[in-house]
């Protein structure tokens, strides 16, 4: 969905930023570059190893009933990928260069049929070809635990990362929609990222913190463009951080805040002829654990919460519930199946919008979703789903929805050690990006 609300300048403050933000992008280019060339100019004791991937997947997906109108959408997308690594950088150090390119394509089922904020399809987006991923990392220090990236990157790979709840195909289980929705052009995720740079780090073998430093309106205003930079705007910065906990108790426990520091129009500016205001942040939580083992079956279960702040954003409070079970069957190890509950309330300032414009609002639109994973090679997956999204679009004109969808996956990765190797000796793993 699109964020409500319009960017203005920041004035000398924001010049100042840009500049520092491209000297750091020059000179650490720099340094990537040299470290190509003294890998490449390597003798012996090189690991170095170069990875490329393809995916598509494909998404038929059916509003039986409710939302806009009932109808049929086929969506896909199609992903090429190379990533190349080498440990050649210096001492204790390991350079990963990533590089992504796709193509997302077809109907619409949440624009054009159920008029939903959550969003019941997480590749629906205008048909277009996208440079989404092109990066460098530096990992150093004891067991490569702290890394700097620095690139165009999708914020989700790294902050508000799922896990159990990253099998469902609702966009709300992959980032939160109260995070999702803000910006002038939503942040840096899929399938439009802009550039930026993320520093992370451990304190403990289970403690983890990561920082980063994002283009406050990535891509433009034309959605079907390849790739778009432009810095010279005064659309200041997206700043967030991050702390995650993992154990043998829990798969994932986070915290995480972030804050854009350009000035945004209030929802009700049109109305109210409010000047512009900073302050557009917010804080999302995330605990995701191993609930019980039943004989050979796994069940795991998720629970995030997020807020935003109501004077620029739709959806003010969100909450995500998942339960998921897998290896219930012997013989498919590999199946899985959950069930996930997204909330999304809306604030008080944007009802009171909509009222307005005479369309009245409901306080919260909830989505549900019932999901099975049924891999059937190494390269193919079938994701049969049912889902129900209660009052789409907090729109109380709009009837409930009834959504049934198959999507299938299909992916490949093919990876090629180049080192010095002596005789005898074995061939190190390739290292892979996140």
């Amino acid at each position: 969905m699109r964020p409500i609300g319009s960017l203005k300048s920041s004035g000398l403050a924001a010049t100042t930023e840009r500049r520092n933000f491209r000297r750091a992008v020059f000179a650490l280019s720099l340094i990537a570059l040299a470290a190509i060339g003294r890998a490449a100019r390597a003798d012996e004791g090189v690991d170095t190893g170069l990875s490329l991937s393809v995916g598509y997947t494909g998404d038929l997906r059916r509003n039986t009933t409710g939302g806009l109108a009932v109808g049929n959408a086929y969506s896909d997308l199609l992903d090429l990928g190379a990533s190349w690594s080498t440990n050649n950088l210096f001492s204790d150090a390991h350079l990963t260069l990533n590089f992504s390119v796709m193509h997302v394509g077809g109907d619409e089922i949440s624009g054009d049929f159920v008029g939903d904020f959550h969003g019941v399809n997480n590749i629906e987006a205008p048909d277009a070809w996208h440079l989404y991923e092109f990066w460098s990392e530096f990992s150093f220090g004891r067991n490569s635990s702290t890394s700097v990236r620095l690139g165009l990157l999708d914020i989700n790979a790294d902050f508000d990362v799922p896990v159990t709840s990253g099998l469902f195909v609702g966009s709300p289980h992959g980032i939160g929609t109260e995070f999702s929705q803000t910006g002038g052009n939503g942040p840096s995720v899929w399938p439009v990222t802009g550039l930026g740079i993320r520093v992370a780090g451990e304190w403990t073998d289970s403690l983890r913190w990561r920082v980063g430093a994002f283009e406050g309106t990535p891509g433009d205003d034309d959605e079907a463009s390849f790739a778009a930079f432009d810095v010279t705007r005064g659309e200041g910065s997206l700043l967030i951080g991050e702390l995650e906990y993992a154990s043998d108790r829990f798969n994932k426990a986070s915290l995480g805040l972030w804050s854009y520091t350009a000035a945004f129009d209030r929802l009700d500016a049109d109305q109210a002829a409010a000047p512009s205001q900073h302050g557009n942040s917010g804080v999302y939580a995330l605990v995701d654990v191993p609930l019980a083992n039943l004989g050979s079956a796994k069940i795991d279960g998720s629970l995030r919460v997020g807020v935003a702040d109501a004077r620029f954003n739709a959806v003010d409070q969100f909450v995500g519930a998942t339960l998921v079970a897998s290896h219930a069957f012997a013989s498919r190890p590999d199946d899985a199946f959950g069930l996930a509950v997204a909330y999304g309330r809306t604030g008080d300032l944007y009802r009171e919008v909509q009222d307005f414009a005479g369309v009245p609002s409901a306080s919260a639109e909830t989505s549900y979703e019932l999901t099975y994973l049924a891999p059937v090679t190494s390269w193919l997956a079938l994701l049969p789903s049912v889902q129900f999204v209660d009052n789409p679009g907090a729109d109380l004109a709009m009837g409930d929805a009834w959504v049934v969808g198959l999507r299938f996956e299909l992916s490949h990765e093919k990876s090629w050690p180049m080192f010095a190797q002596r005789a005898g000796e074995r061939a190190p793993p390739v290292a892979r990006s996140e």
